[in-house]
């Protein structure tokens, strides 16, 4: 039994030190359509995605959206048991863009001599019908991941997009992928700021960009000493917009047999022609 304990002891040390980034919390935001009235159910979430989420409180966060005319709202939040939400009435179709920021806050990380101010993010787009699309159209988050790919068409899986830090484009950031089926990717941006990742799962994806800045300040009379901006944007690979290889590969071996059948078919008959001639 004794044995048993230290076991599980040292297993849960070695989990606590190989996975330090499990249990950083994240800001997302997700939408339900409400297709009976006509409406969007908007929640905005503070911890995991496909785990446990913290309590939000709606005045932590301020909630905006853009609508697919164009036109932009901030939206007025209220508490439904752990999240912060709003209801958005549908009124056209098209992208409505939806992005949240929470309160900042400052944060000494155990066993470091330093604060940082935490600065949290998040956004998503969600889709009706058909209309404009204009998601590659940055909404001025100080840490924004813009998607350059047609959303709408996003059939292939592939992601392409472009981080920006305060309006401009930063090179060498790293963004994190987390897909339906536990997936884990790992891109950095290039000199320009882009990134592609391949998403080949149907549901929910998260892709997460962090940028920290040594840059000093005081919030609140705390004092910190640098600046950790982190930015979601969550994304909905619907499944019958997931292209499946494997379909491809056996209609590619049914053409191949069909050719090959009809080539020994050919050479027959020729033999059988050449034979009658004879």
């Amino acid at each position: 039994m004794k044995k048993v304990l230290i076991s599980l002891f040292v297993f849960a040390i070695f989990f606590l030190i190989t996975t330090p980034t499990l249990f950083a919390h994240e800001l997302f935001i997700q939408v339900k359509e409400l297709s009976d009235s006509q409406e969007l159910r908007v929640d905005i979430k503070w911890g995991h995605i496909r785990d446990n989420v913290s309590e939000s409180e709606p005045e932590d966060y301020r909630l905006y959206v853009r609508y697919p005319d164009g036109n932009q709202d901030q939206l007025d939040l209220e508490a439904a048991g752990v999240y912060a939400r709003a209801i958005v009435p549908i009124q056209d179709q098209g992208e409505y863009i939806f992005w949240a920021e929470r309160a900042l806050g400052t944060y000494s990380p155990d066993d470091q001599d330093f604060t940082q101010l935490s600065s949290h993010m998040a956004k998503t787009v969600h889709i009706v019908g058909d209309g404009e699309a204009h998601a590659d159209s940055p909404v001025g988050l100080a840490l924004e991941i813009v998607p350059t790919t047609d959303l709408s068409s996003l059939s292939s899986g592939k992601l392409e997009g472009i981080v920006e830090l305060d309006k401009h484009a930063i090179e060498e950031a790293t963004i994190m992928a987390y897909g339906p089926e536990d997936e884990v990717i790992e891109e950095v941006t290039d000199q320009n700021g882009n990134f592609t990742i391949e998403l080949d799962s149907a549901g929910e994806w998260l892709i997460k960009a962090n940028v920290v800045l040594e840059e000093a300040g005081v919030l609140d009379e705390d004092d910190y000493d640098r600046i950790s901006h982190t930015s979601t944007l969550l994304l909905d690979i619907n499944e019958d917009e997931q292209i499946d290889t494997s379909i491809w590969a056996l209609i590619g071996m049914l053409i191949v047999g069909l050719l090959i059948g009809s080539t020994i078919t050919l050479v027959a008959v020729k033999r059988n022609l050449n034979s009658s001639t004879d």
